[in-house]
């Protein structure tokens, strides 16, 4: 059968969520006949490998791949869908998110007729249900529904595609472009798909915005039991090295990254300041000589990083950590992380 999509969902342990995550491709406006959903089961033990095989033994273009061991990073999967995926055009769905209904049609179309390299649309945050819309489009003034552009026209442009939706979903990937430059995920890092982004865009020529049509719903729940969501020092290790790949691919962009450190550093703050005394005392010099080593200066725009940071890069190590625990604790007051990630997505 000829598809005209493949959408790759990793699932681990995702049995409260997988299902409307399926179900919001089966309703696709597009017809779930011109899709095929392949699901990557990165060795779950709640359930989801059931549900993945319920839905592959009802539909024949529902495609479940289960992996012998877990692999703890959302990278194998990833790469190891695109393998799979048999139709010209690849898009990616996280197993605790959903695509609203006319997504793949609109993504579909405007990829064909735009003959565009990748094209991505605005997207909604749901925080314990309170819708949030996300639109794509930084310090420009465009009205249009359909904006093209070149990545490497200008300094502008550069960076309009530098903020920080480097997420694979929502979006929608020539699959000739991915082959053809032999991109896919990092296995062994975080950042891997802000590596993945950047890869695709230094490749590409022609990148469209739908900045109007928000097509992704990105859920935000509290208590998900994922790397992504527990900070430990493994994850500032892996989130550490990812960031550094970032950097070294995109070495030779002759444009400005501060986006792109803007939004990684303060990642990289974030996580560190949610680590346990012991695991700070190793981590904060291993963010002195990463950032010494940069070619460009970090400048960071919420306050409280730019003190926390200020401390680290004059070796005030002890007292960046005690600041760093007074914000992980006002980090974590639901109230203010709200508020904190509701600013994040003004900047």
């Amino acid at each position: 059968m000829d598809f005209k999509i493949s959408v790759i969902a990793p699932v681990y342990n995702a049995v409260d969520s997988l299902e409307i995550a399926i179900n919001s491709i089966i309703n696709q406006t597009i017809g779930f006949k011109n899709i095929e959903l392949i699901l990557v089961d990165d060795k779950s033990n709640d359930g989801s490998q059931d549900i993945i095989k319920k839905y592959a033994d009802k539909y024949e273009n529902v495609i479940g791949i289960f992996l012998k061991e877990n692999s703890g990073l959302p990278g194998k999967p990833r790469s190891l869908g695109i393998k799979y995926a048999s139709a010209p055009y690849l898009m990616f769905l996280d197993a605790d998110d959903e695509y609203l209904p006319n997504a793949f049609e609109l993504l579909y179309n405007t990829i064909v007729n735009e003959k565009s390299d990748f094209v991505m649309g605005s997207h909604f945050w749901n925080m314990n249900g309170e819708r949030m819309k996300i639109n794509i489009l930084h310090d420009c003034n465009d009205k249009s529904d359909v904006i093209n552009i070149n990545p490497f026209l200008n300094q502008r442009n550069f960076i309009l595609l530098s903020y920080n939706h480097v997420a694979p979903w929502g979006k929608i990937f020539n699959k000739e472009l991915i082959l053809k430059n032999n991109i896919s995920f990092p296995e062994d890092t975080l950042a891997e798909d802000t590596y993945f982004y950047f890869k695709t865009l230094i490749n590409s020529k022609k990148v469209t915005l739908l900045p109007n049509d928000s097509l992704y719903m990105y859920n935000v729940f509290e208590n998900k039991d994922s790397v992504i969501h527990t900070h430990n020092l493994s994850k500032f290790n892996y989130f550490l090295k990812g960031f550094a790949n970032v950097m070294e691919l995109i070495k030779d962009i002759p444009f400005s990254k501060e986006r792109i450190l803007i939004s990684n550093m303060g990642s990289l703050l974030l996580i560190f300041s949610n680590l346990s005394m012991k695991e700070k005392k190793e981590a904060v010099p291993k963010i002195y000589y990463f950032e010494k080593s940069l070619d460009e200066e970090v400048v960071l725009k919420r306050k409280e990083l730019i003190l926390l940071n200020k401390l680290i890069l004059k070796k005030h190590f002890y007292l960046a950590i005690i600041i760093s625990d007074i914000y992980s604790i006002l980090y974590n007051n639901e109230k203010i992380k709200n508020l904190y990630r509701k600013w994040g997505h003004k900047e």
